[in-house]
């Protein structure tokens, strides 16, 4: 009986202090962030492929950061609170695969949408980009001479 009370008591003992105390969040500050675009080449034909990241360098992790057979990237992740506004990287991740190797493109991000609002805790909200067309240029062959 006495084992009874010590528990009952702790229970509301602990539950009473949420409101003096506030509950405890574990994690760190993030946003949930969604980018869709359309990569292609300077001829305007789609890129499998390539890789969209942070400017530096997170990649996303839901969905696929990494654009289909027919150029389109739809990716889905939860990143630092300000990336939303930052820019983004498509990088040419397999080299001569795919049409060739293309230089690394950094954009700014534009007309980002915030689609929900944050808790007023760790999470910062909700927001998405469409980016539409993404132009990438090859890589310029560089002439090796022998020695």
């Amino acid at each position: 009986m006495k084992r009874l009370l010590y528990i009952l008591l702790g229970l509301l003992g602990l539950t009473g202090c949420e409101h003096f105390i506030g509950v405890a969040e574990y994690g760190v500050p993030h946003v949930s962030f969604s980018l869709k675009a359309r990569v292609v080449d300077e001829a305007g034909k789609p890129i499998q492929g390539i890789e969209v990241r942070t400017e530096d360098g997170d990649s996303f992790e839901y969905k696929t950061g990494f654009s289909d057979y027919l150029g389109y990237i739809d990716a889905y992740g939860g990143f630092w609170p300000g990336t939303e506004h930052g820019k983004v990287q498509f990088v040419d991740i397999d080299g001569e695969a795919n049409g060739g190797e293309f230089e690394t493109l950094t954009l700014q991000l534009e007309n980002v949408t915030q689609n929900e609002e944050g808790d007023g805790n760790w999470y910062d909200g909700s927001y998405s980009v469409d980016m539409g067309t993404v132009t990438m240029k090859l890589k310029e062959k560089s002439e090796e001479t022998p020695n």
